[in-house]
């Protein structure tokens, strides 16, 4: 996988899941299983949305890098899944993550591990075109 195709799916895919967050948070968040927030809660939910959104803007912008930066991209890109699925299955296994919505942290994790895989192709792919530089 070519770096710059990586960091456009991941650019685009942050951005939208961001854009939804940020707009819809209480509609995402009760039709992924939760209960119907209060708006206290829709406050760090609408965060977690701003963040997402300029994860994908980093992405998009920066998809022609070249060398340590980009090689820093994918690293940070890498990171984000392995530390949503930390947890994820640390939130299942305390029992903080309701019955209902288990099987919505099952897709979220194979979202998960298909982004990990994207950015560690990548990652292997630069790592590689680093060698000829």
């Amino acid at each position: 996988m070519r770096p710059s195709v990586a960091l456009s799916i991941g650019g685009i895919f942050y951005v939208l899941l961001g854009l939804i967050t940020v707009l819809a948070p209480g509609q995402l968040v009760t039709a992924v299983g939760w209960p119907t927030p209060g708006d206290e809660t829709l406050v760090p939910v609408r965060d977690g949305g701003t963040v997402l959104i300029v994860l994908g803007v980093i992405d998009w912008l920066a998809r022609d890098a070249v060398g340590s930066p980009l090689r820093g991209l994918l690293w940070g890109n890498l990171l984000r899944p392995v530390g949503s699925v930390a947890v994820n299955v640390w939130e299942i296994a305390t029992g903080a993550i309701p019955a209902t919505v288990v099987g919505v942290a099952a897709v979220a994790l194979a979202v998960d591990v298909a982004l990990f895989v994207l950015f560690a192709l990548a990652l292997r792919n630069a790592e590689g075109s680093t060698l000829r530089e």
